[in-house]
């Protein structure tokens, strides 16, 4: 994993390795290394301490811990204490005011210049004995007094063996003021990003890598980290336009530095995380609505002070701070904000619906019917996934068993037409589960044949299906039952269900209450059973011919039939060049009566 992080960092890493050769080789440095939290800064000094390890240098280390950011000295205390048998050789005066700063004796503290000269003394004869370097981990954590002490050091060790590399995410003025070498580390380039995420997860489909690429915005732990929070919630999981699953490591990372955040500041972060693409000033009059006061936008200086915050544009510094500010509030804090939001979006019925959904705990039928709602719009427009996003919640939101079959099958119609296979048989799955009326047998049913578009049905429900046909049909469904009946057609026509089976197929077809001369009958007699009803086939392809028609594609169909003559055998599909020819189940269903996806009807999605 730590090598997979340092792709992309070619040329931070010869910088450093260089830095710690030249100190090992007598001539000592200092370099601050900054970056975002999770951007690799912590392995890239990893790497860099290993190899001077092996190559006999003693590298010790000290870490910046946001509790013990107000203890002066207590930084230093870790690195004297690793070096503490050096501590005797100290002057005395020396010696003395060291160990009274880190506490270990009960005498006043000195003047810090003293307490300075001290820990380079201790350092550099340290040194001495074996190349040292010294690395300071999350500086910016660092108590202050650490830091000047540290900064003291630094300027004075260009002639000893000693190095010394702080690590901070930004570099505040207790650094810069020491004047030392800055090793900025950015976001990975796009190219090593993918890199990152194939050597991890390899074998992501296209949308979710594409999902995790943008989420992760370059950031190397989040490339690494995001496919295991993944693994616990399904790849799909990342399709949805929600915050990301994040584990444990990336929600501490991302979320450190909130906890100390003014309560307004808080809230306005969270009311952001949630309103996705929305305007700051709606975050700011939701947040109104829910502190009960008035919020400025002043309110969020403190989260530009923090580093989670850009201070032009107010907007995220890396996406996962959403994510993470999501995940770290509690479920009864996130309905809060969302009904608080929802209220704040007026003429706006979409997002109020998302909002509304998402500040409901349990079923609501007016809430699913606005999501309804929003997912007739966005089809209107062409958003098959938006459309298909709003359905699948609206059917968790749904108490009628009815109306909740109804949803999760118009959902499943959609993830299928989107070519998202295994969210229509999840979707179809729980359909099923449910008592469905003849109908909704029908429409799940079609759905099942055309989700084993291409393979090999079996017999029985191939047959079935076509029976099933028959009856929605009679039921006063023909356009359904037409289209039933050429997702049963269809697997006769790429497999073999079998003799019996595709008897009992042509037999539904010729049962079809629908007229005689129906083009669409005609094709699939011809498609069911090319050999064995061939004649009658070829008969009523001529009584096509004399007739007027206003139904191109169903002509088309009958064209190729005629021109292969019906004399394919059974399970041999004819030519792919043939005219006609339907490609597939979903063309087949196409080339039949369309359904209206508007209008209030609920017919299987074309």
């Amino acid at each position: 994993m730590q090598r997979r992080a340092l792709l992309g960092r070619e040329s931070e890493r010869r910088a450093l390795a260089a830095l710690v050769e030249q100190g090992a080789a007598g001539s000592g440095g200092a370099m601050v290394i900054t970056g975002a939290p999770g951007v690799g800064k912590s392995a890239l000094v990893a790497e860099a301490a290993a190899a001077a390890a092996r190559g006999g240098t003693h590298v010790i280390t000290a870490v910046g811990v946001q509790s013990e950011e107000n203890l002066p000295c207590a930084g230093l205390h870790q690195l004297v204490h690793q070096l503490r048998d050096g501590i005797d050789d100290l002057p005395e005066r020396q010696r003395t005011a060291l160990l009274a700063a880190v506490g270990l004796v009960d005498e006043a503290v000195p003047d810090l210049y003293l307490v300075g000269l001290a820990a380079l003394t201790l350092l550099t004869d340290a040194a001495a004995q074996a190349p040292l370097l010294v690395v300071v981990e999350d500086a910016h954590w660092m108590d202050h007094a650490s830091l000047d002490v540290l900064g003291f050091v630094a300027r004075r060790i260009e002639s000893d063996p000693l190095v010394l590399v702080a690590v901070t995410r930004r570099l505040d003025d207790r650094l810069s003021s020491a004047g030392l070498p800055v090793l900025h580390l950015g976001p990975l380039t796009d190219e090593v990003s993918g890199e990152v995420l194939d050597a991890v997860a390899p074998g992501l489909g296209q949308q979710v890598r594409r999902r995790l690429l943008e989420e992760s915005a370059g950031n190397p732990l989040a490339l690494t980290e995001l496919p295991i929070a993944l693994q616990s919630v399904g790849g799909a999981y990342a399709l949805n336009p929600g915050p990301l699953p994040l584990t444990a490591r990336l929600e501490r990372t991302f979320t450190a530095r909130v906890s100390r955040l003014p309560a307004d500041t808080h809230t306005v972060l969270l009311l952001s995380a949630l309103n996705g693409d929305g305007t700051m000033d709606e975050c700011l009059a939701a947040a109104t609505r829910m502190l009960g006061k008035a919020v400025e936008v002043t309110a969020l200086e403190a989260a530009i002070d923090a580093g989670l915050v850009e201070a032009r544009g107010l907007a995220f510094r890396h996406p996962l701070v959403r994510s993470a500010m999501y995940h770290a509030a509690t479920a009864a804090e996130r309905r809060t904000a969302h009904a608080a939001l929802a209220a704040a979006l007026q003429g706006q019925p979409d997002r109020q619906a998302w909002h509304r959904a998402a500040a409901t705990a349990g079923p609501d039928e007016q809430v699913a019917r606005d999501l309804d709602s929003t997912a007739g719009r966005a089809l209107r427009r062409g958003g098959v996934a938006a459309a298909l996003a709003a359905l699948t919640r609206a059917t968790e939101l749904t108490k009628d068993p009815s109306a909740r079959a109804d949803r999760l099958l118009r959902a499943a119609e959609l993830a299928l037409e989107s070519g998202q296979g295994e969210v229509a048989a999840l979707l179809l799955a729980q359909a099923r589960s449910l008592d469905l009326s003849v109908r909704d047998q029908g429409r799940a049913a079609w759905v099942s044949i055309a989700l084993a578009e291409g393979t090999r049905g079996e017999g029985a429900a191939t047959a079935e299906l076509a029976e099933l046909a028959v009856e929605i049909a009679a039921g006063g469904e023909p356009a359904l039952g037409l289209r039933m009946l050429w997702g049963a057609v269809l697997q006769c026509f790429w497999g073999e269900p079998g003799p019996a089976a595709r008897e009992r197929v042509a037999a539904a077809a010729d049962r079809m209450p629908v007229d005689a001369d129906n083009a669409d009958l005609v094709a699939l007699r011809a498609y069911s059973a090319p050999v064995e009803r061939g004649g009658t086939v070829m008969e009523d392809l001529a009584g096509q011919m004399e007739r007027s028609s206003e139904n191109a594609e169903g002509d088309q169909l009958l064209g190729g039939r005629r021109r292969d003559g019906g004399c394919s055998s059974p399970g041999e599909p004819v030519d792919d060049q043939v005219a006609g020819r339907p490609a597939s189940a979903r063309q087949a269903v196409d080339a039949g009566p369309r359904p209206l996806r508007t209008g209030g009807q609920r017919g299987t999605a074309g």
